[in-house]
């Protein structure tokens, strides 16, 4: 056995990726596309608004936005 033949993996292995693989075409791949990138950007918004709320006062007069604001945003659910 070559080191060639140690690093391409063999028929079997390949075989076994493309059949557990998800290769959809057409509207299923832009449904499940889109999905996705729904999905980020609420985890984003979720991740930005949980920050915003461990700031402290002094971080928050620095960007221009009050206490009270800062809270109030920070509790808005993540789909809005």
């Amino acid at each position: 056995m070559s080191a060639i033949d140690a690093i391409q993996p063999g028929r079997d292995a390949a075989y076994a990726r493309s059949r557990f693989a998800y290769g959809g075409q057409g509207a299923e791949r832009n449904l499940l596309s889109r999905l996705w990138h729904f999905y980020c950007a609420l985890a984003a918004k979720r991740r930005s608004r949980l920050a915003l709320d461990e700031l402290s006062a002094h971080l928050l007069t620095d960007i221009g936005v009050t206490e009270a604001e800062a809270r109030r945003e920070a509790a808005v659910p993540f789909w809005r």
